[in-house]
């Protein structure tokens, strides 16, 4: 495997530091307090955006764990193996998603073992 760490390591800096600054942005106050909203149509309004607004929070947490914990495995000397079966992630899979932990097949049944969980 001939896999470019530095290169690696400066798209996942580059993605942790996109993210910490999304999740900043997310999670700071209001610049200015809107008035209390006036009817319930505002007020559903209201509730939908910051349910969407928290989920794409969660998301972006979620995301800037993995980006972390890919940057830790550079650091170990294990990226690019398989954290599930400890066979080499393709390149082309790592040039694609940098933080990915799986190969395809192990990410495969992780996904499928949680969709069957889900039901």
């Amino acid at each position: 495997m001939s896999i470019d760490l530095a290169k690696m390591k400066a798209l996942l800096e580059a993605k942790r530091d996109e993210l910490r600054a999304d999740i900043a942005q997310l999670t700071a106050p209001p610049v200015s307090v809107e008035p209390l909203p006036q009817d319930n149509e505002d007020s559903a309004t209201e509730i939908q955006t910051y349910q969407q607004e928290q989920s794409i929070l969660e998301n972006e947490q979620a995301l800037l764990a993995e980006v972390e914990a890919a940057l830790a495995r550079i650091e170990e000397g294990t990226y690019g193996l398989c954290v599930s079966c400890g066979r080499p992630i393709p390149e082309k899979r790592l040039e694609a998603i940098p933080w990915a932990a799986r190969d395809v097949q192990c990410e495969s049944q992780r996904q499928a073992g949680r969709e069957s969980f889900a039901r």
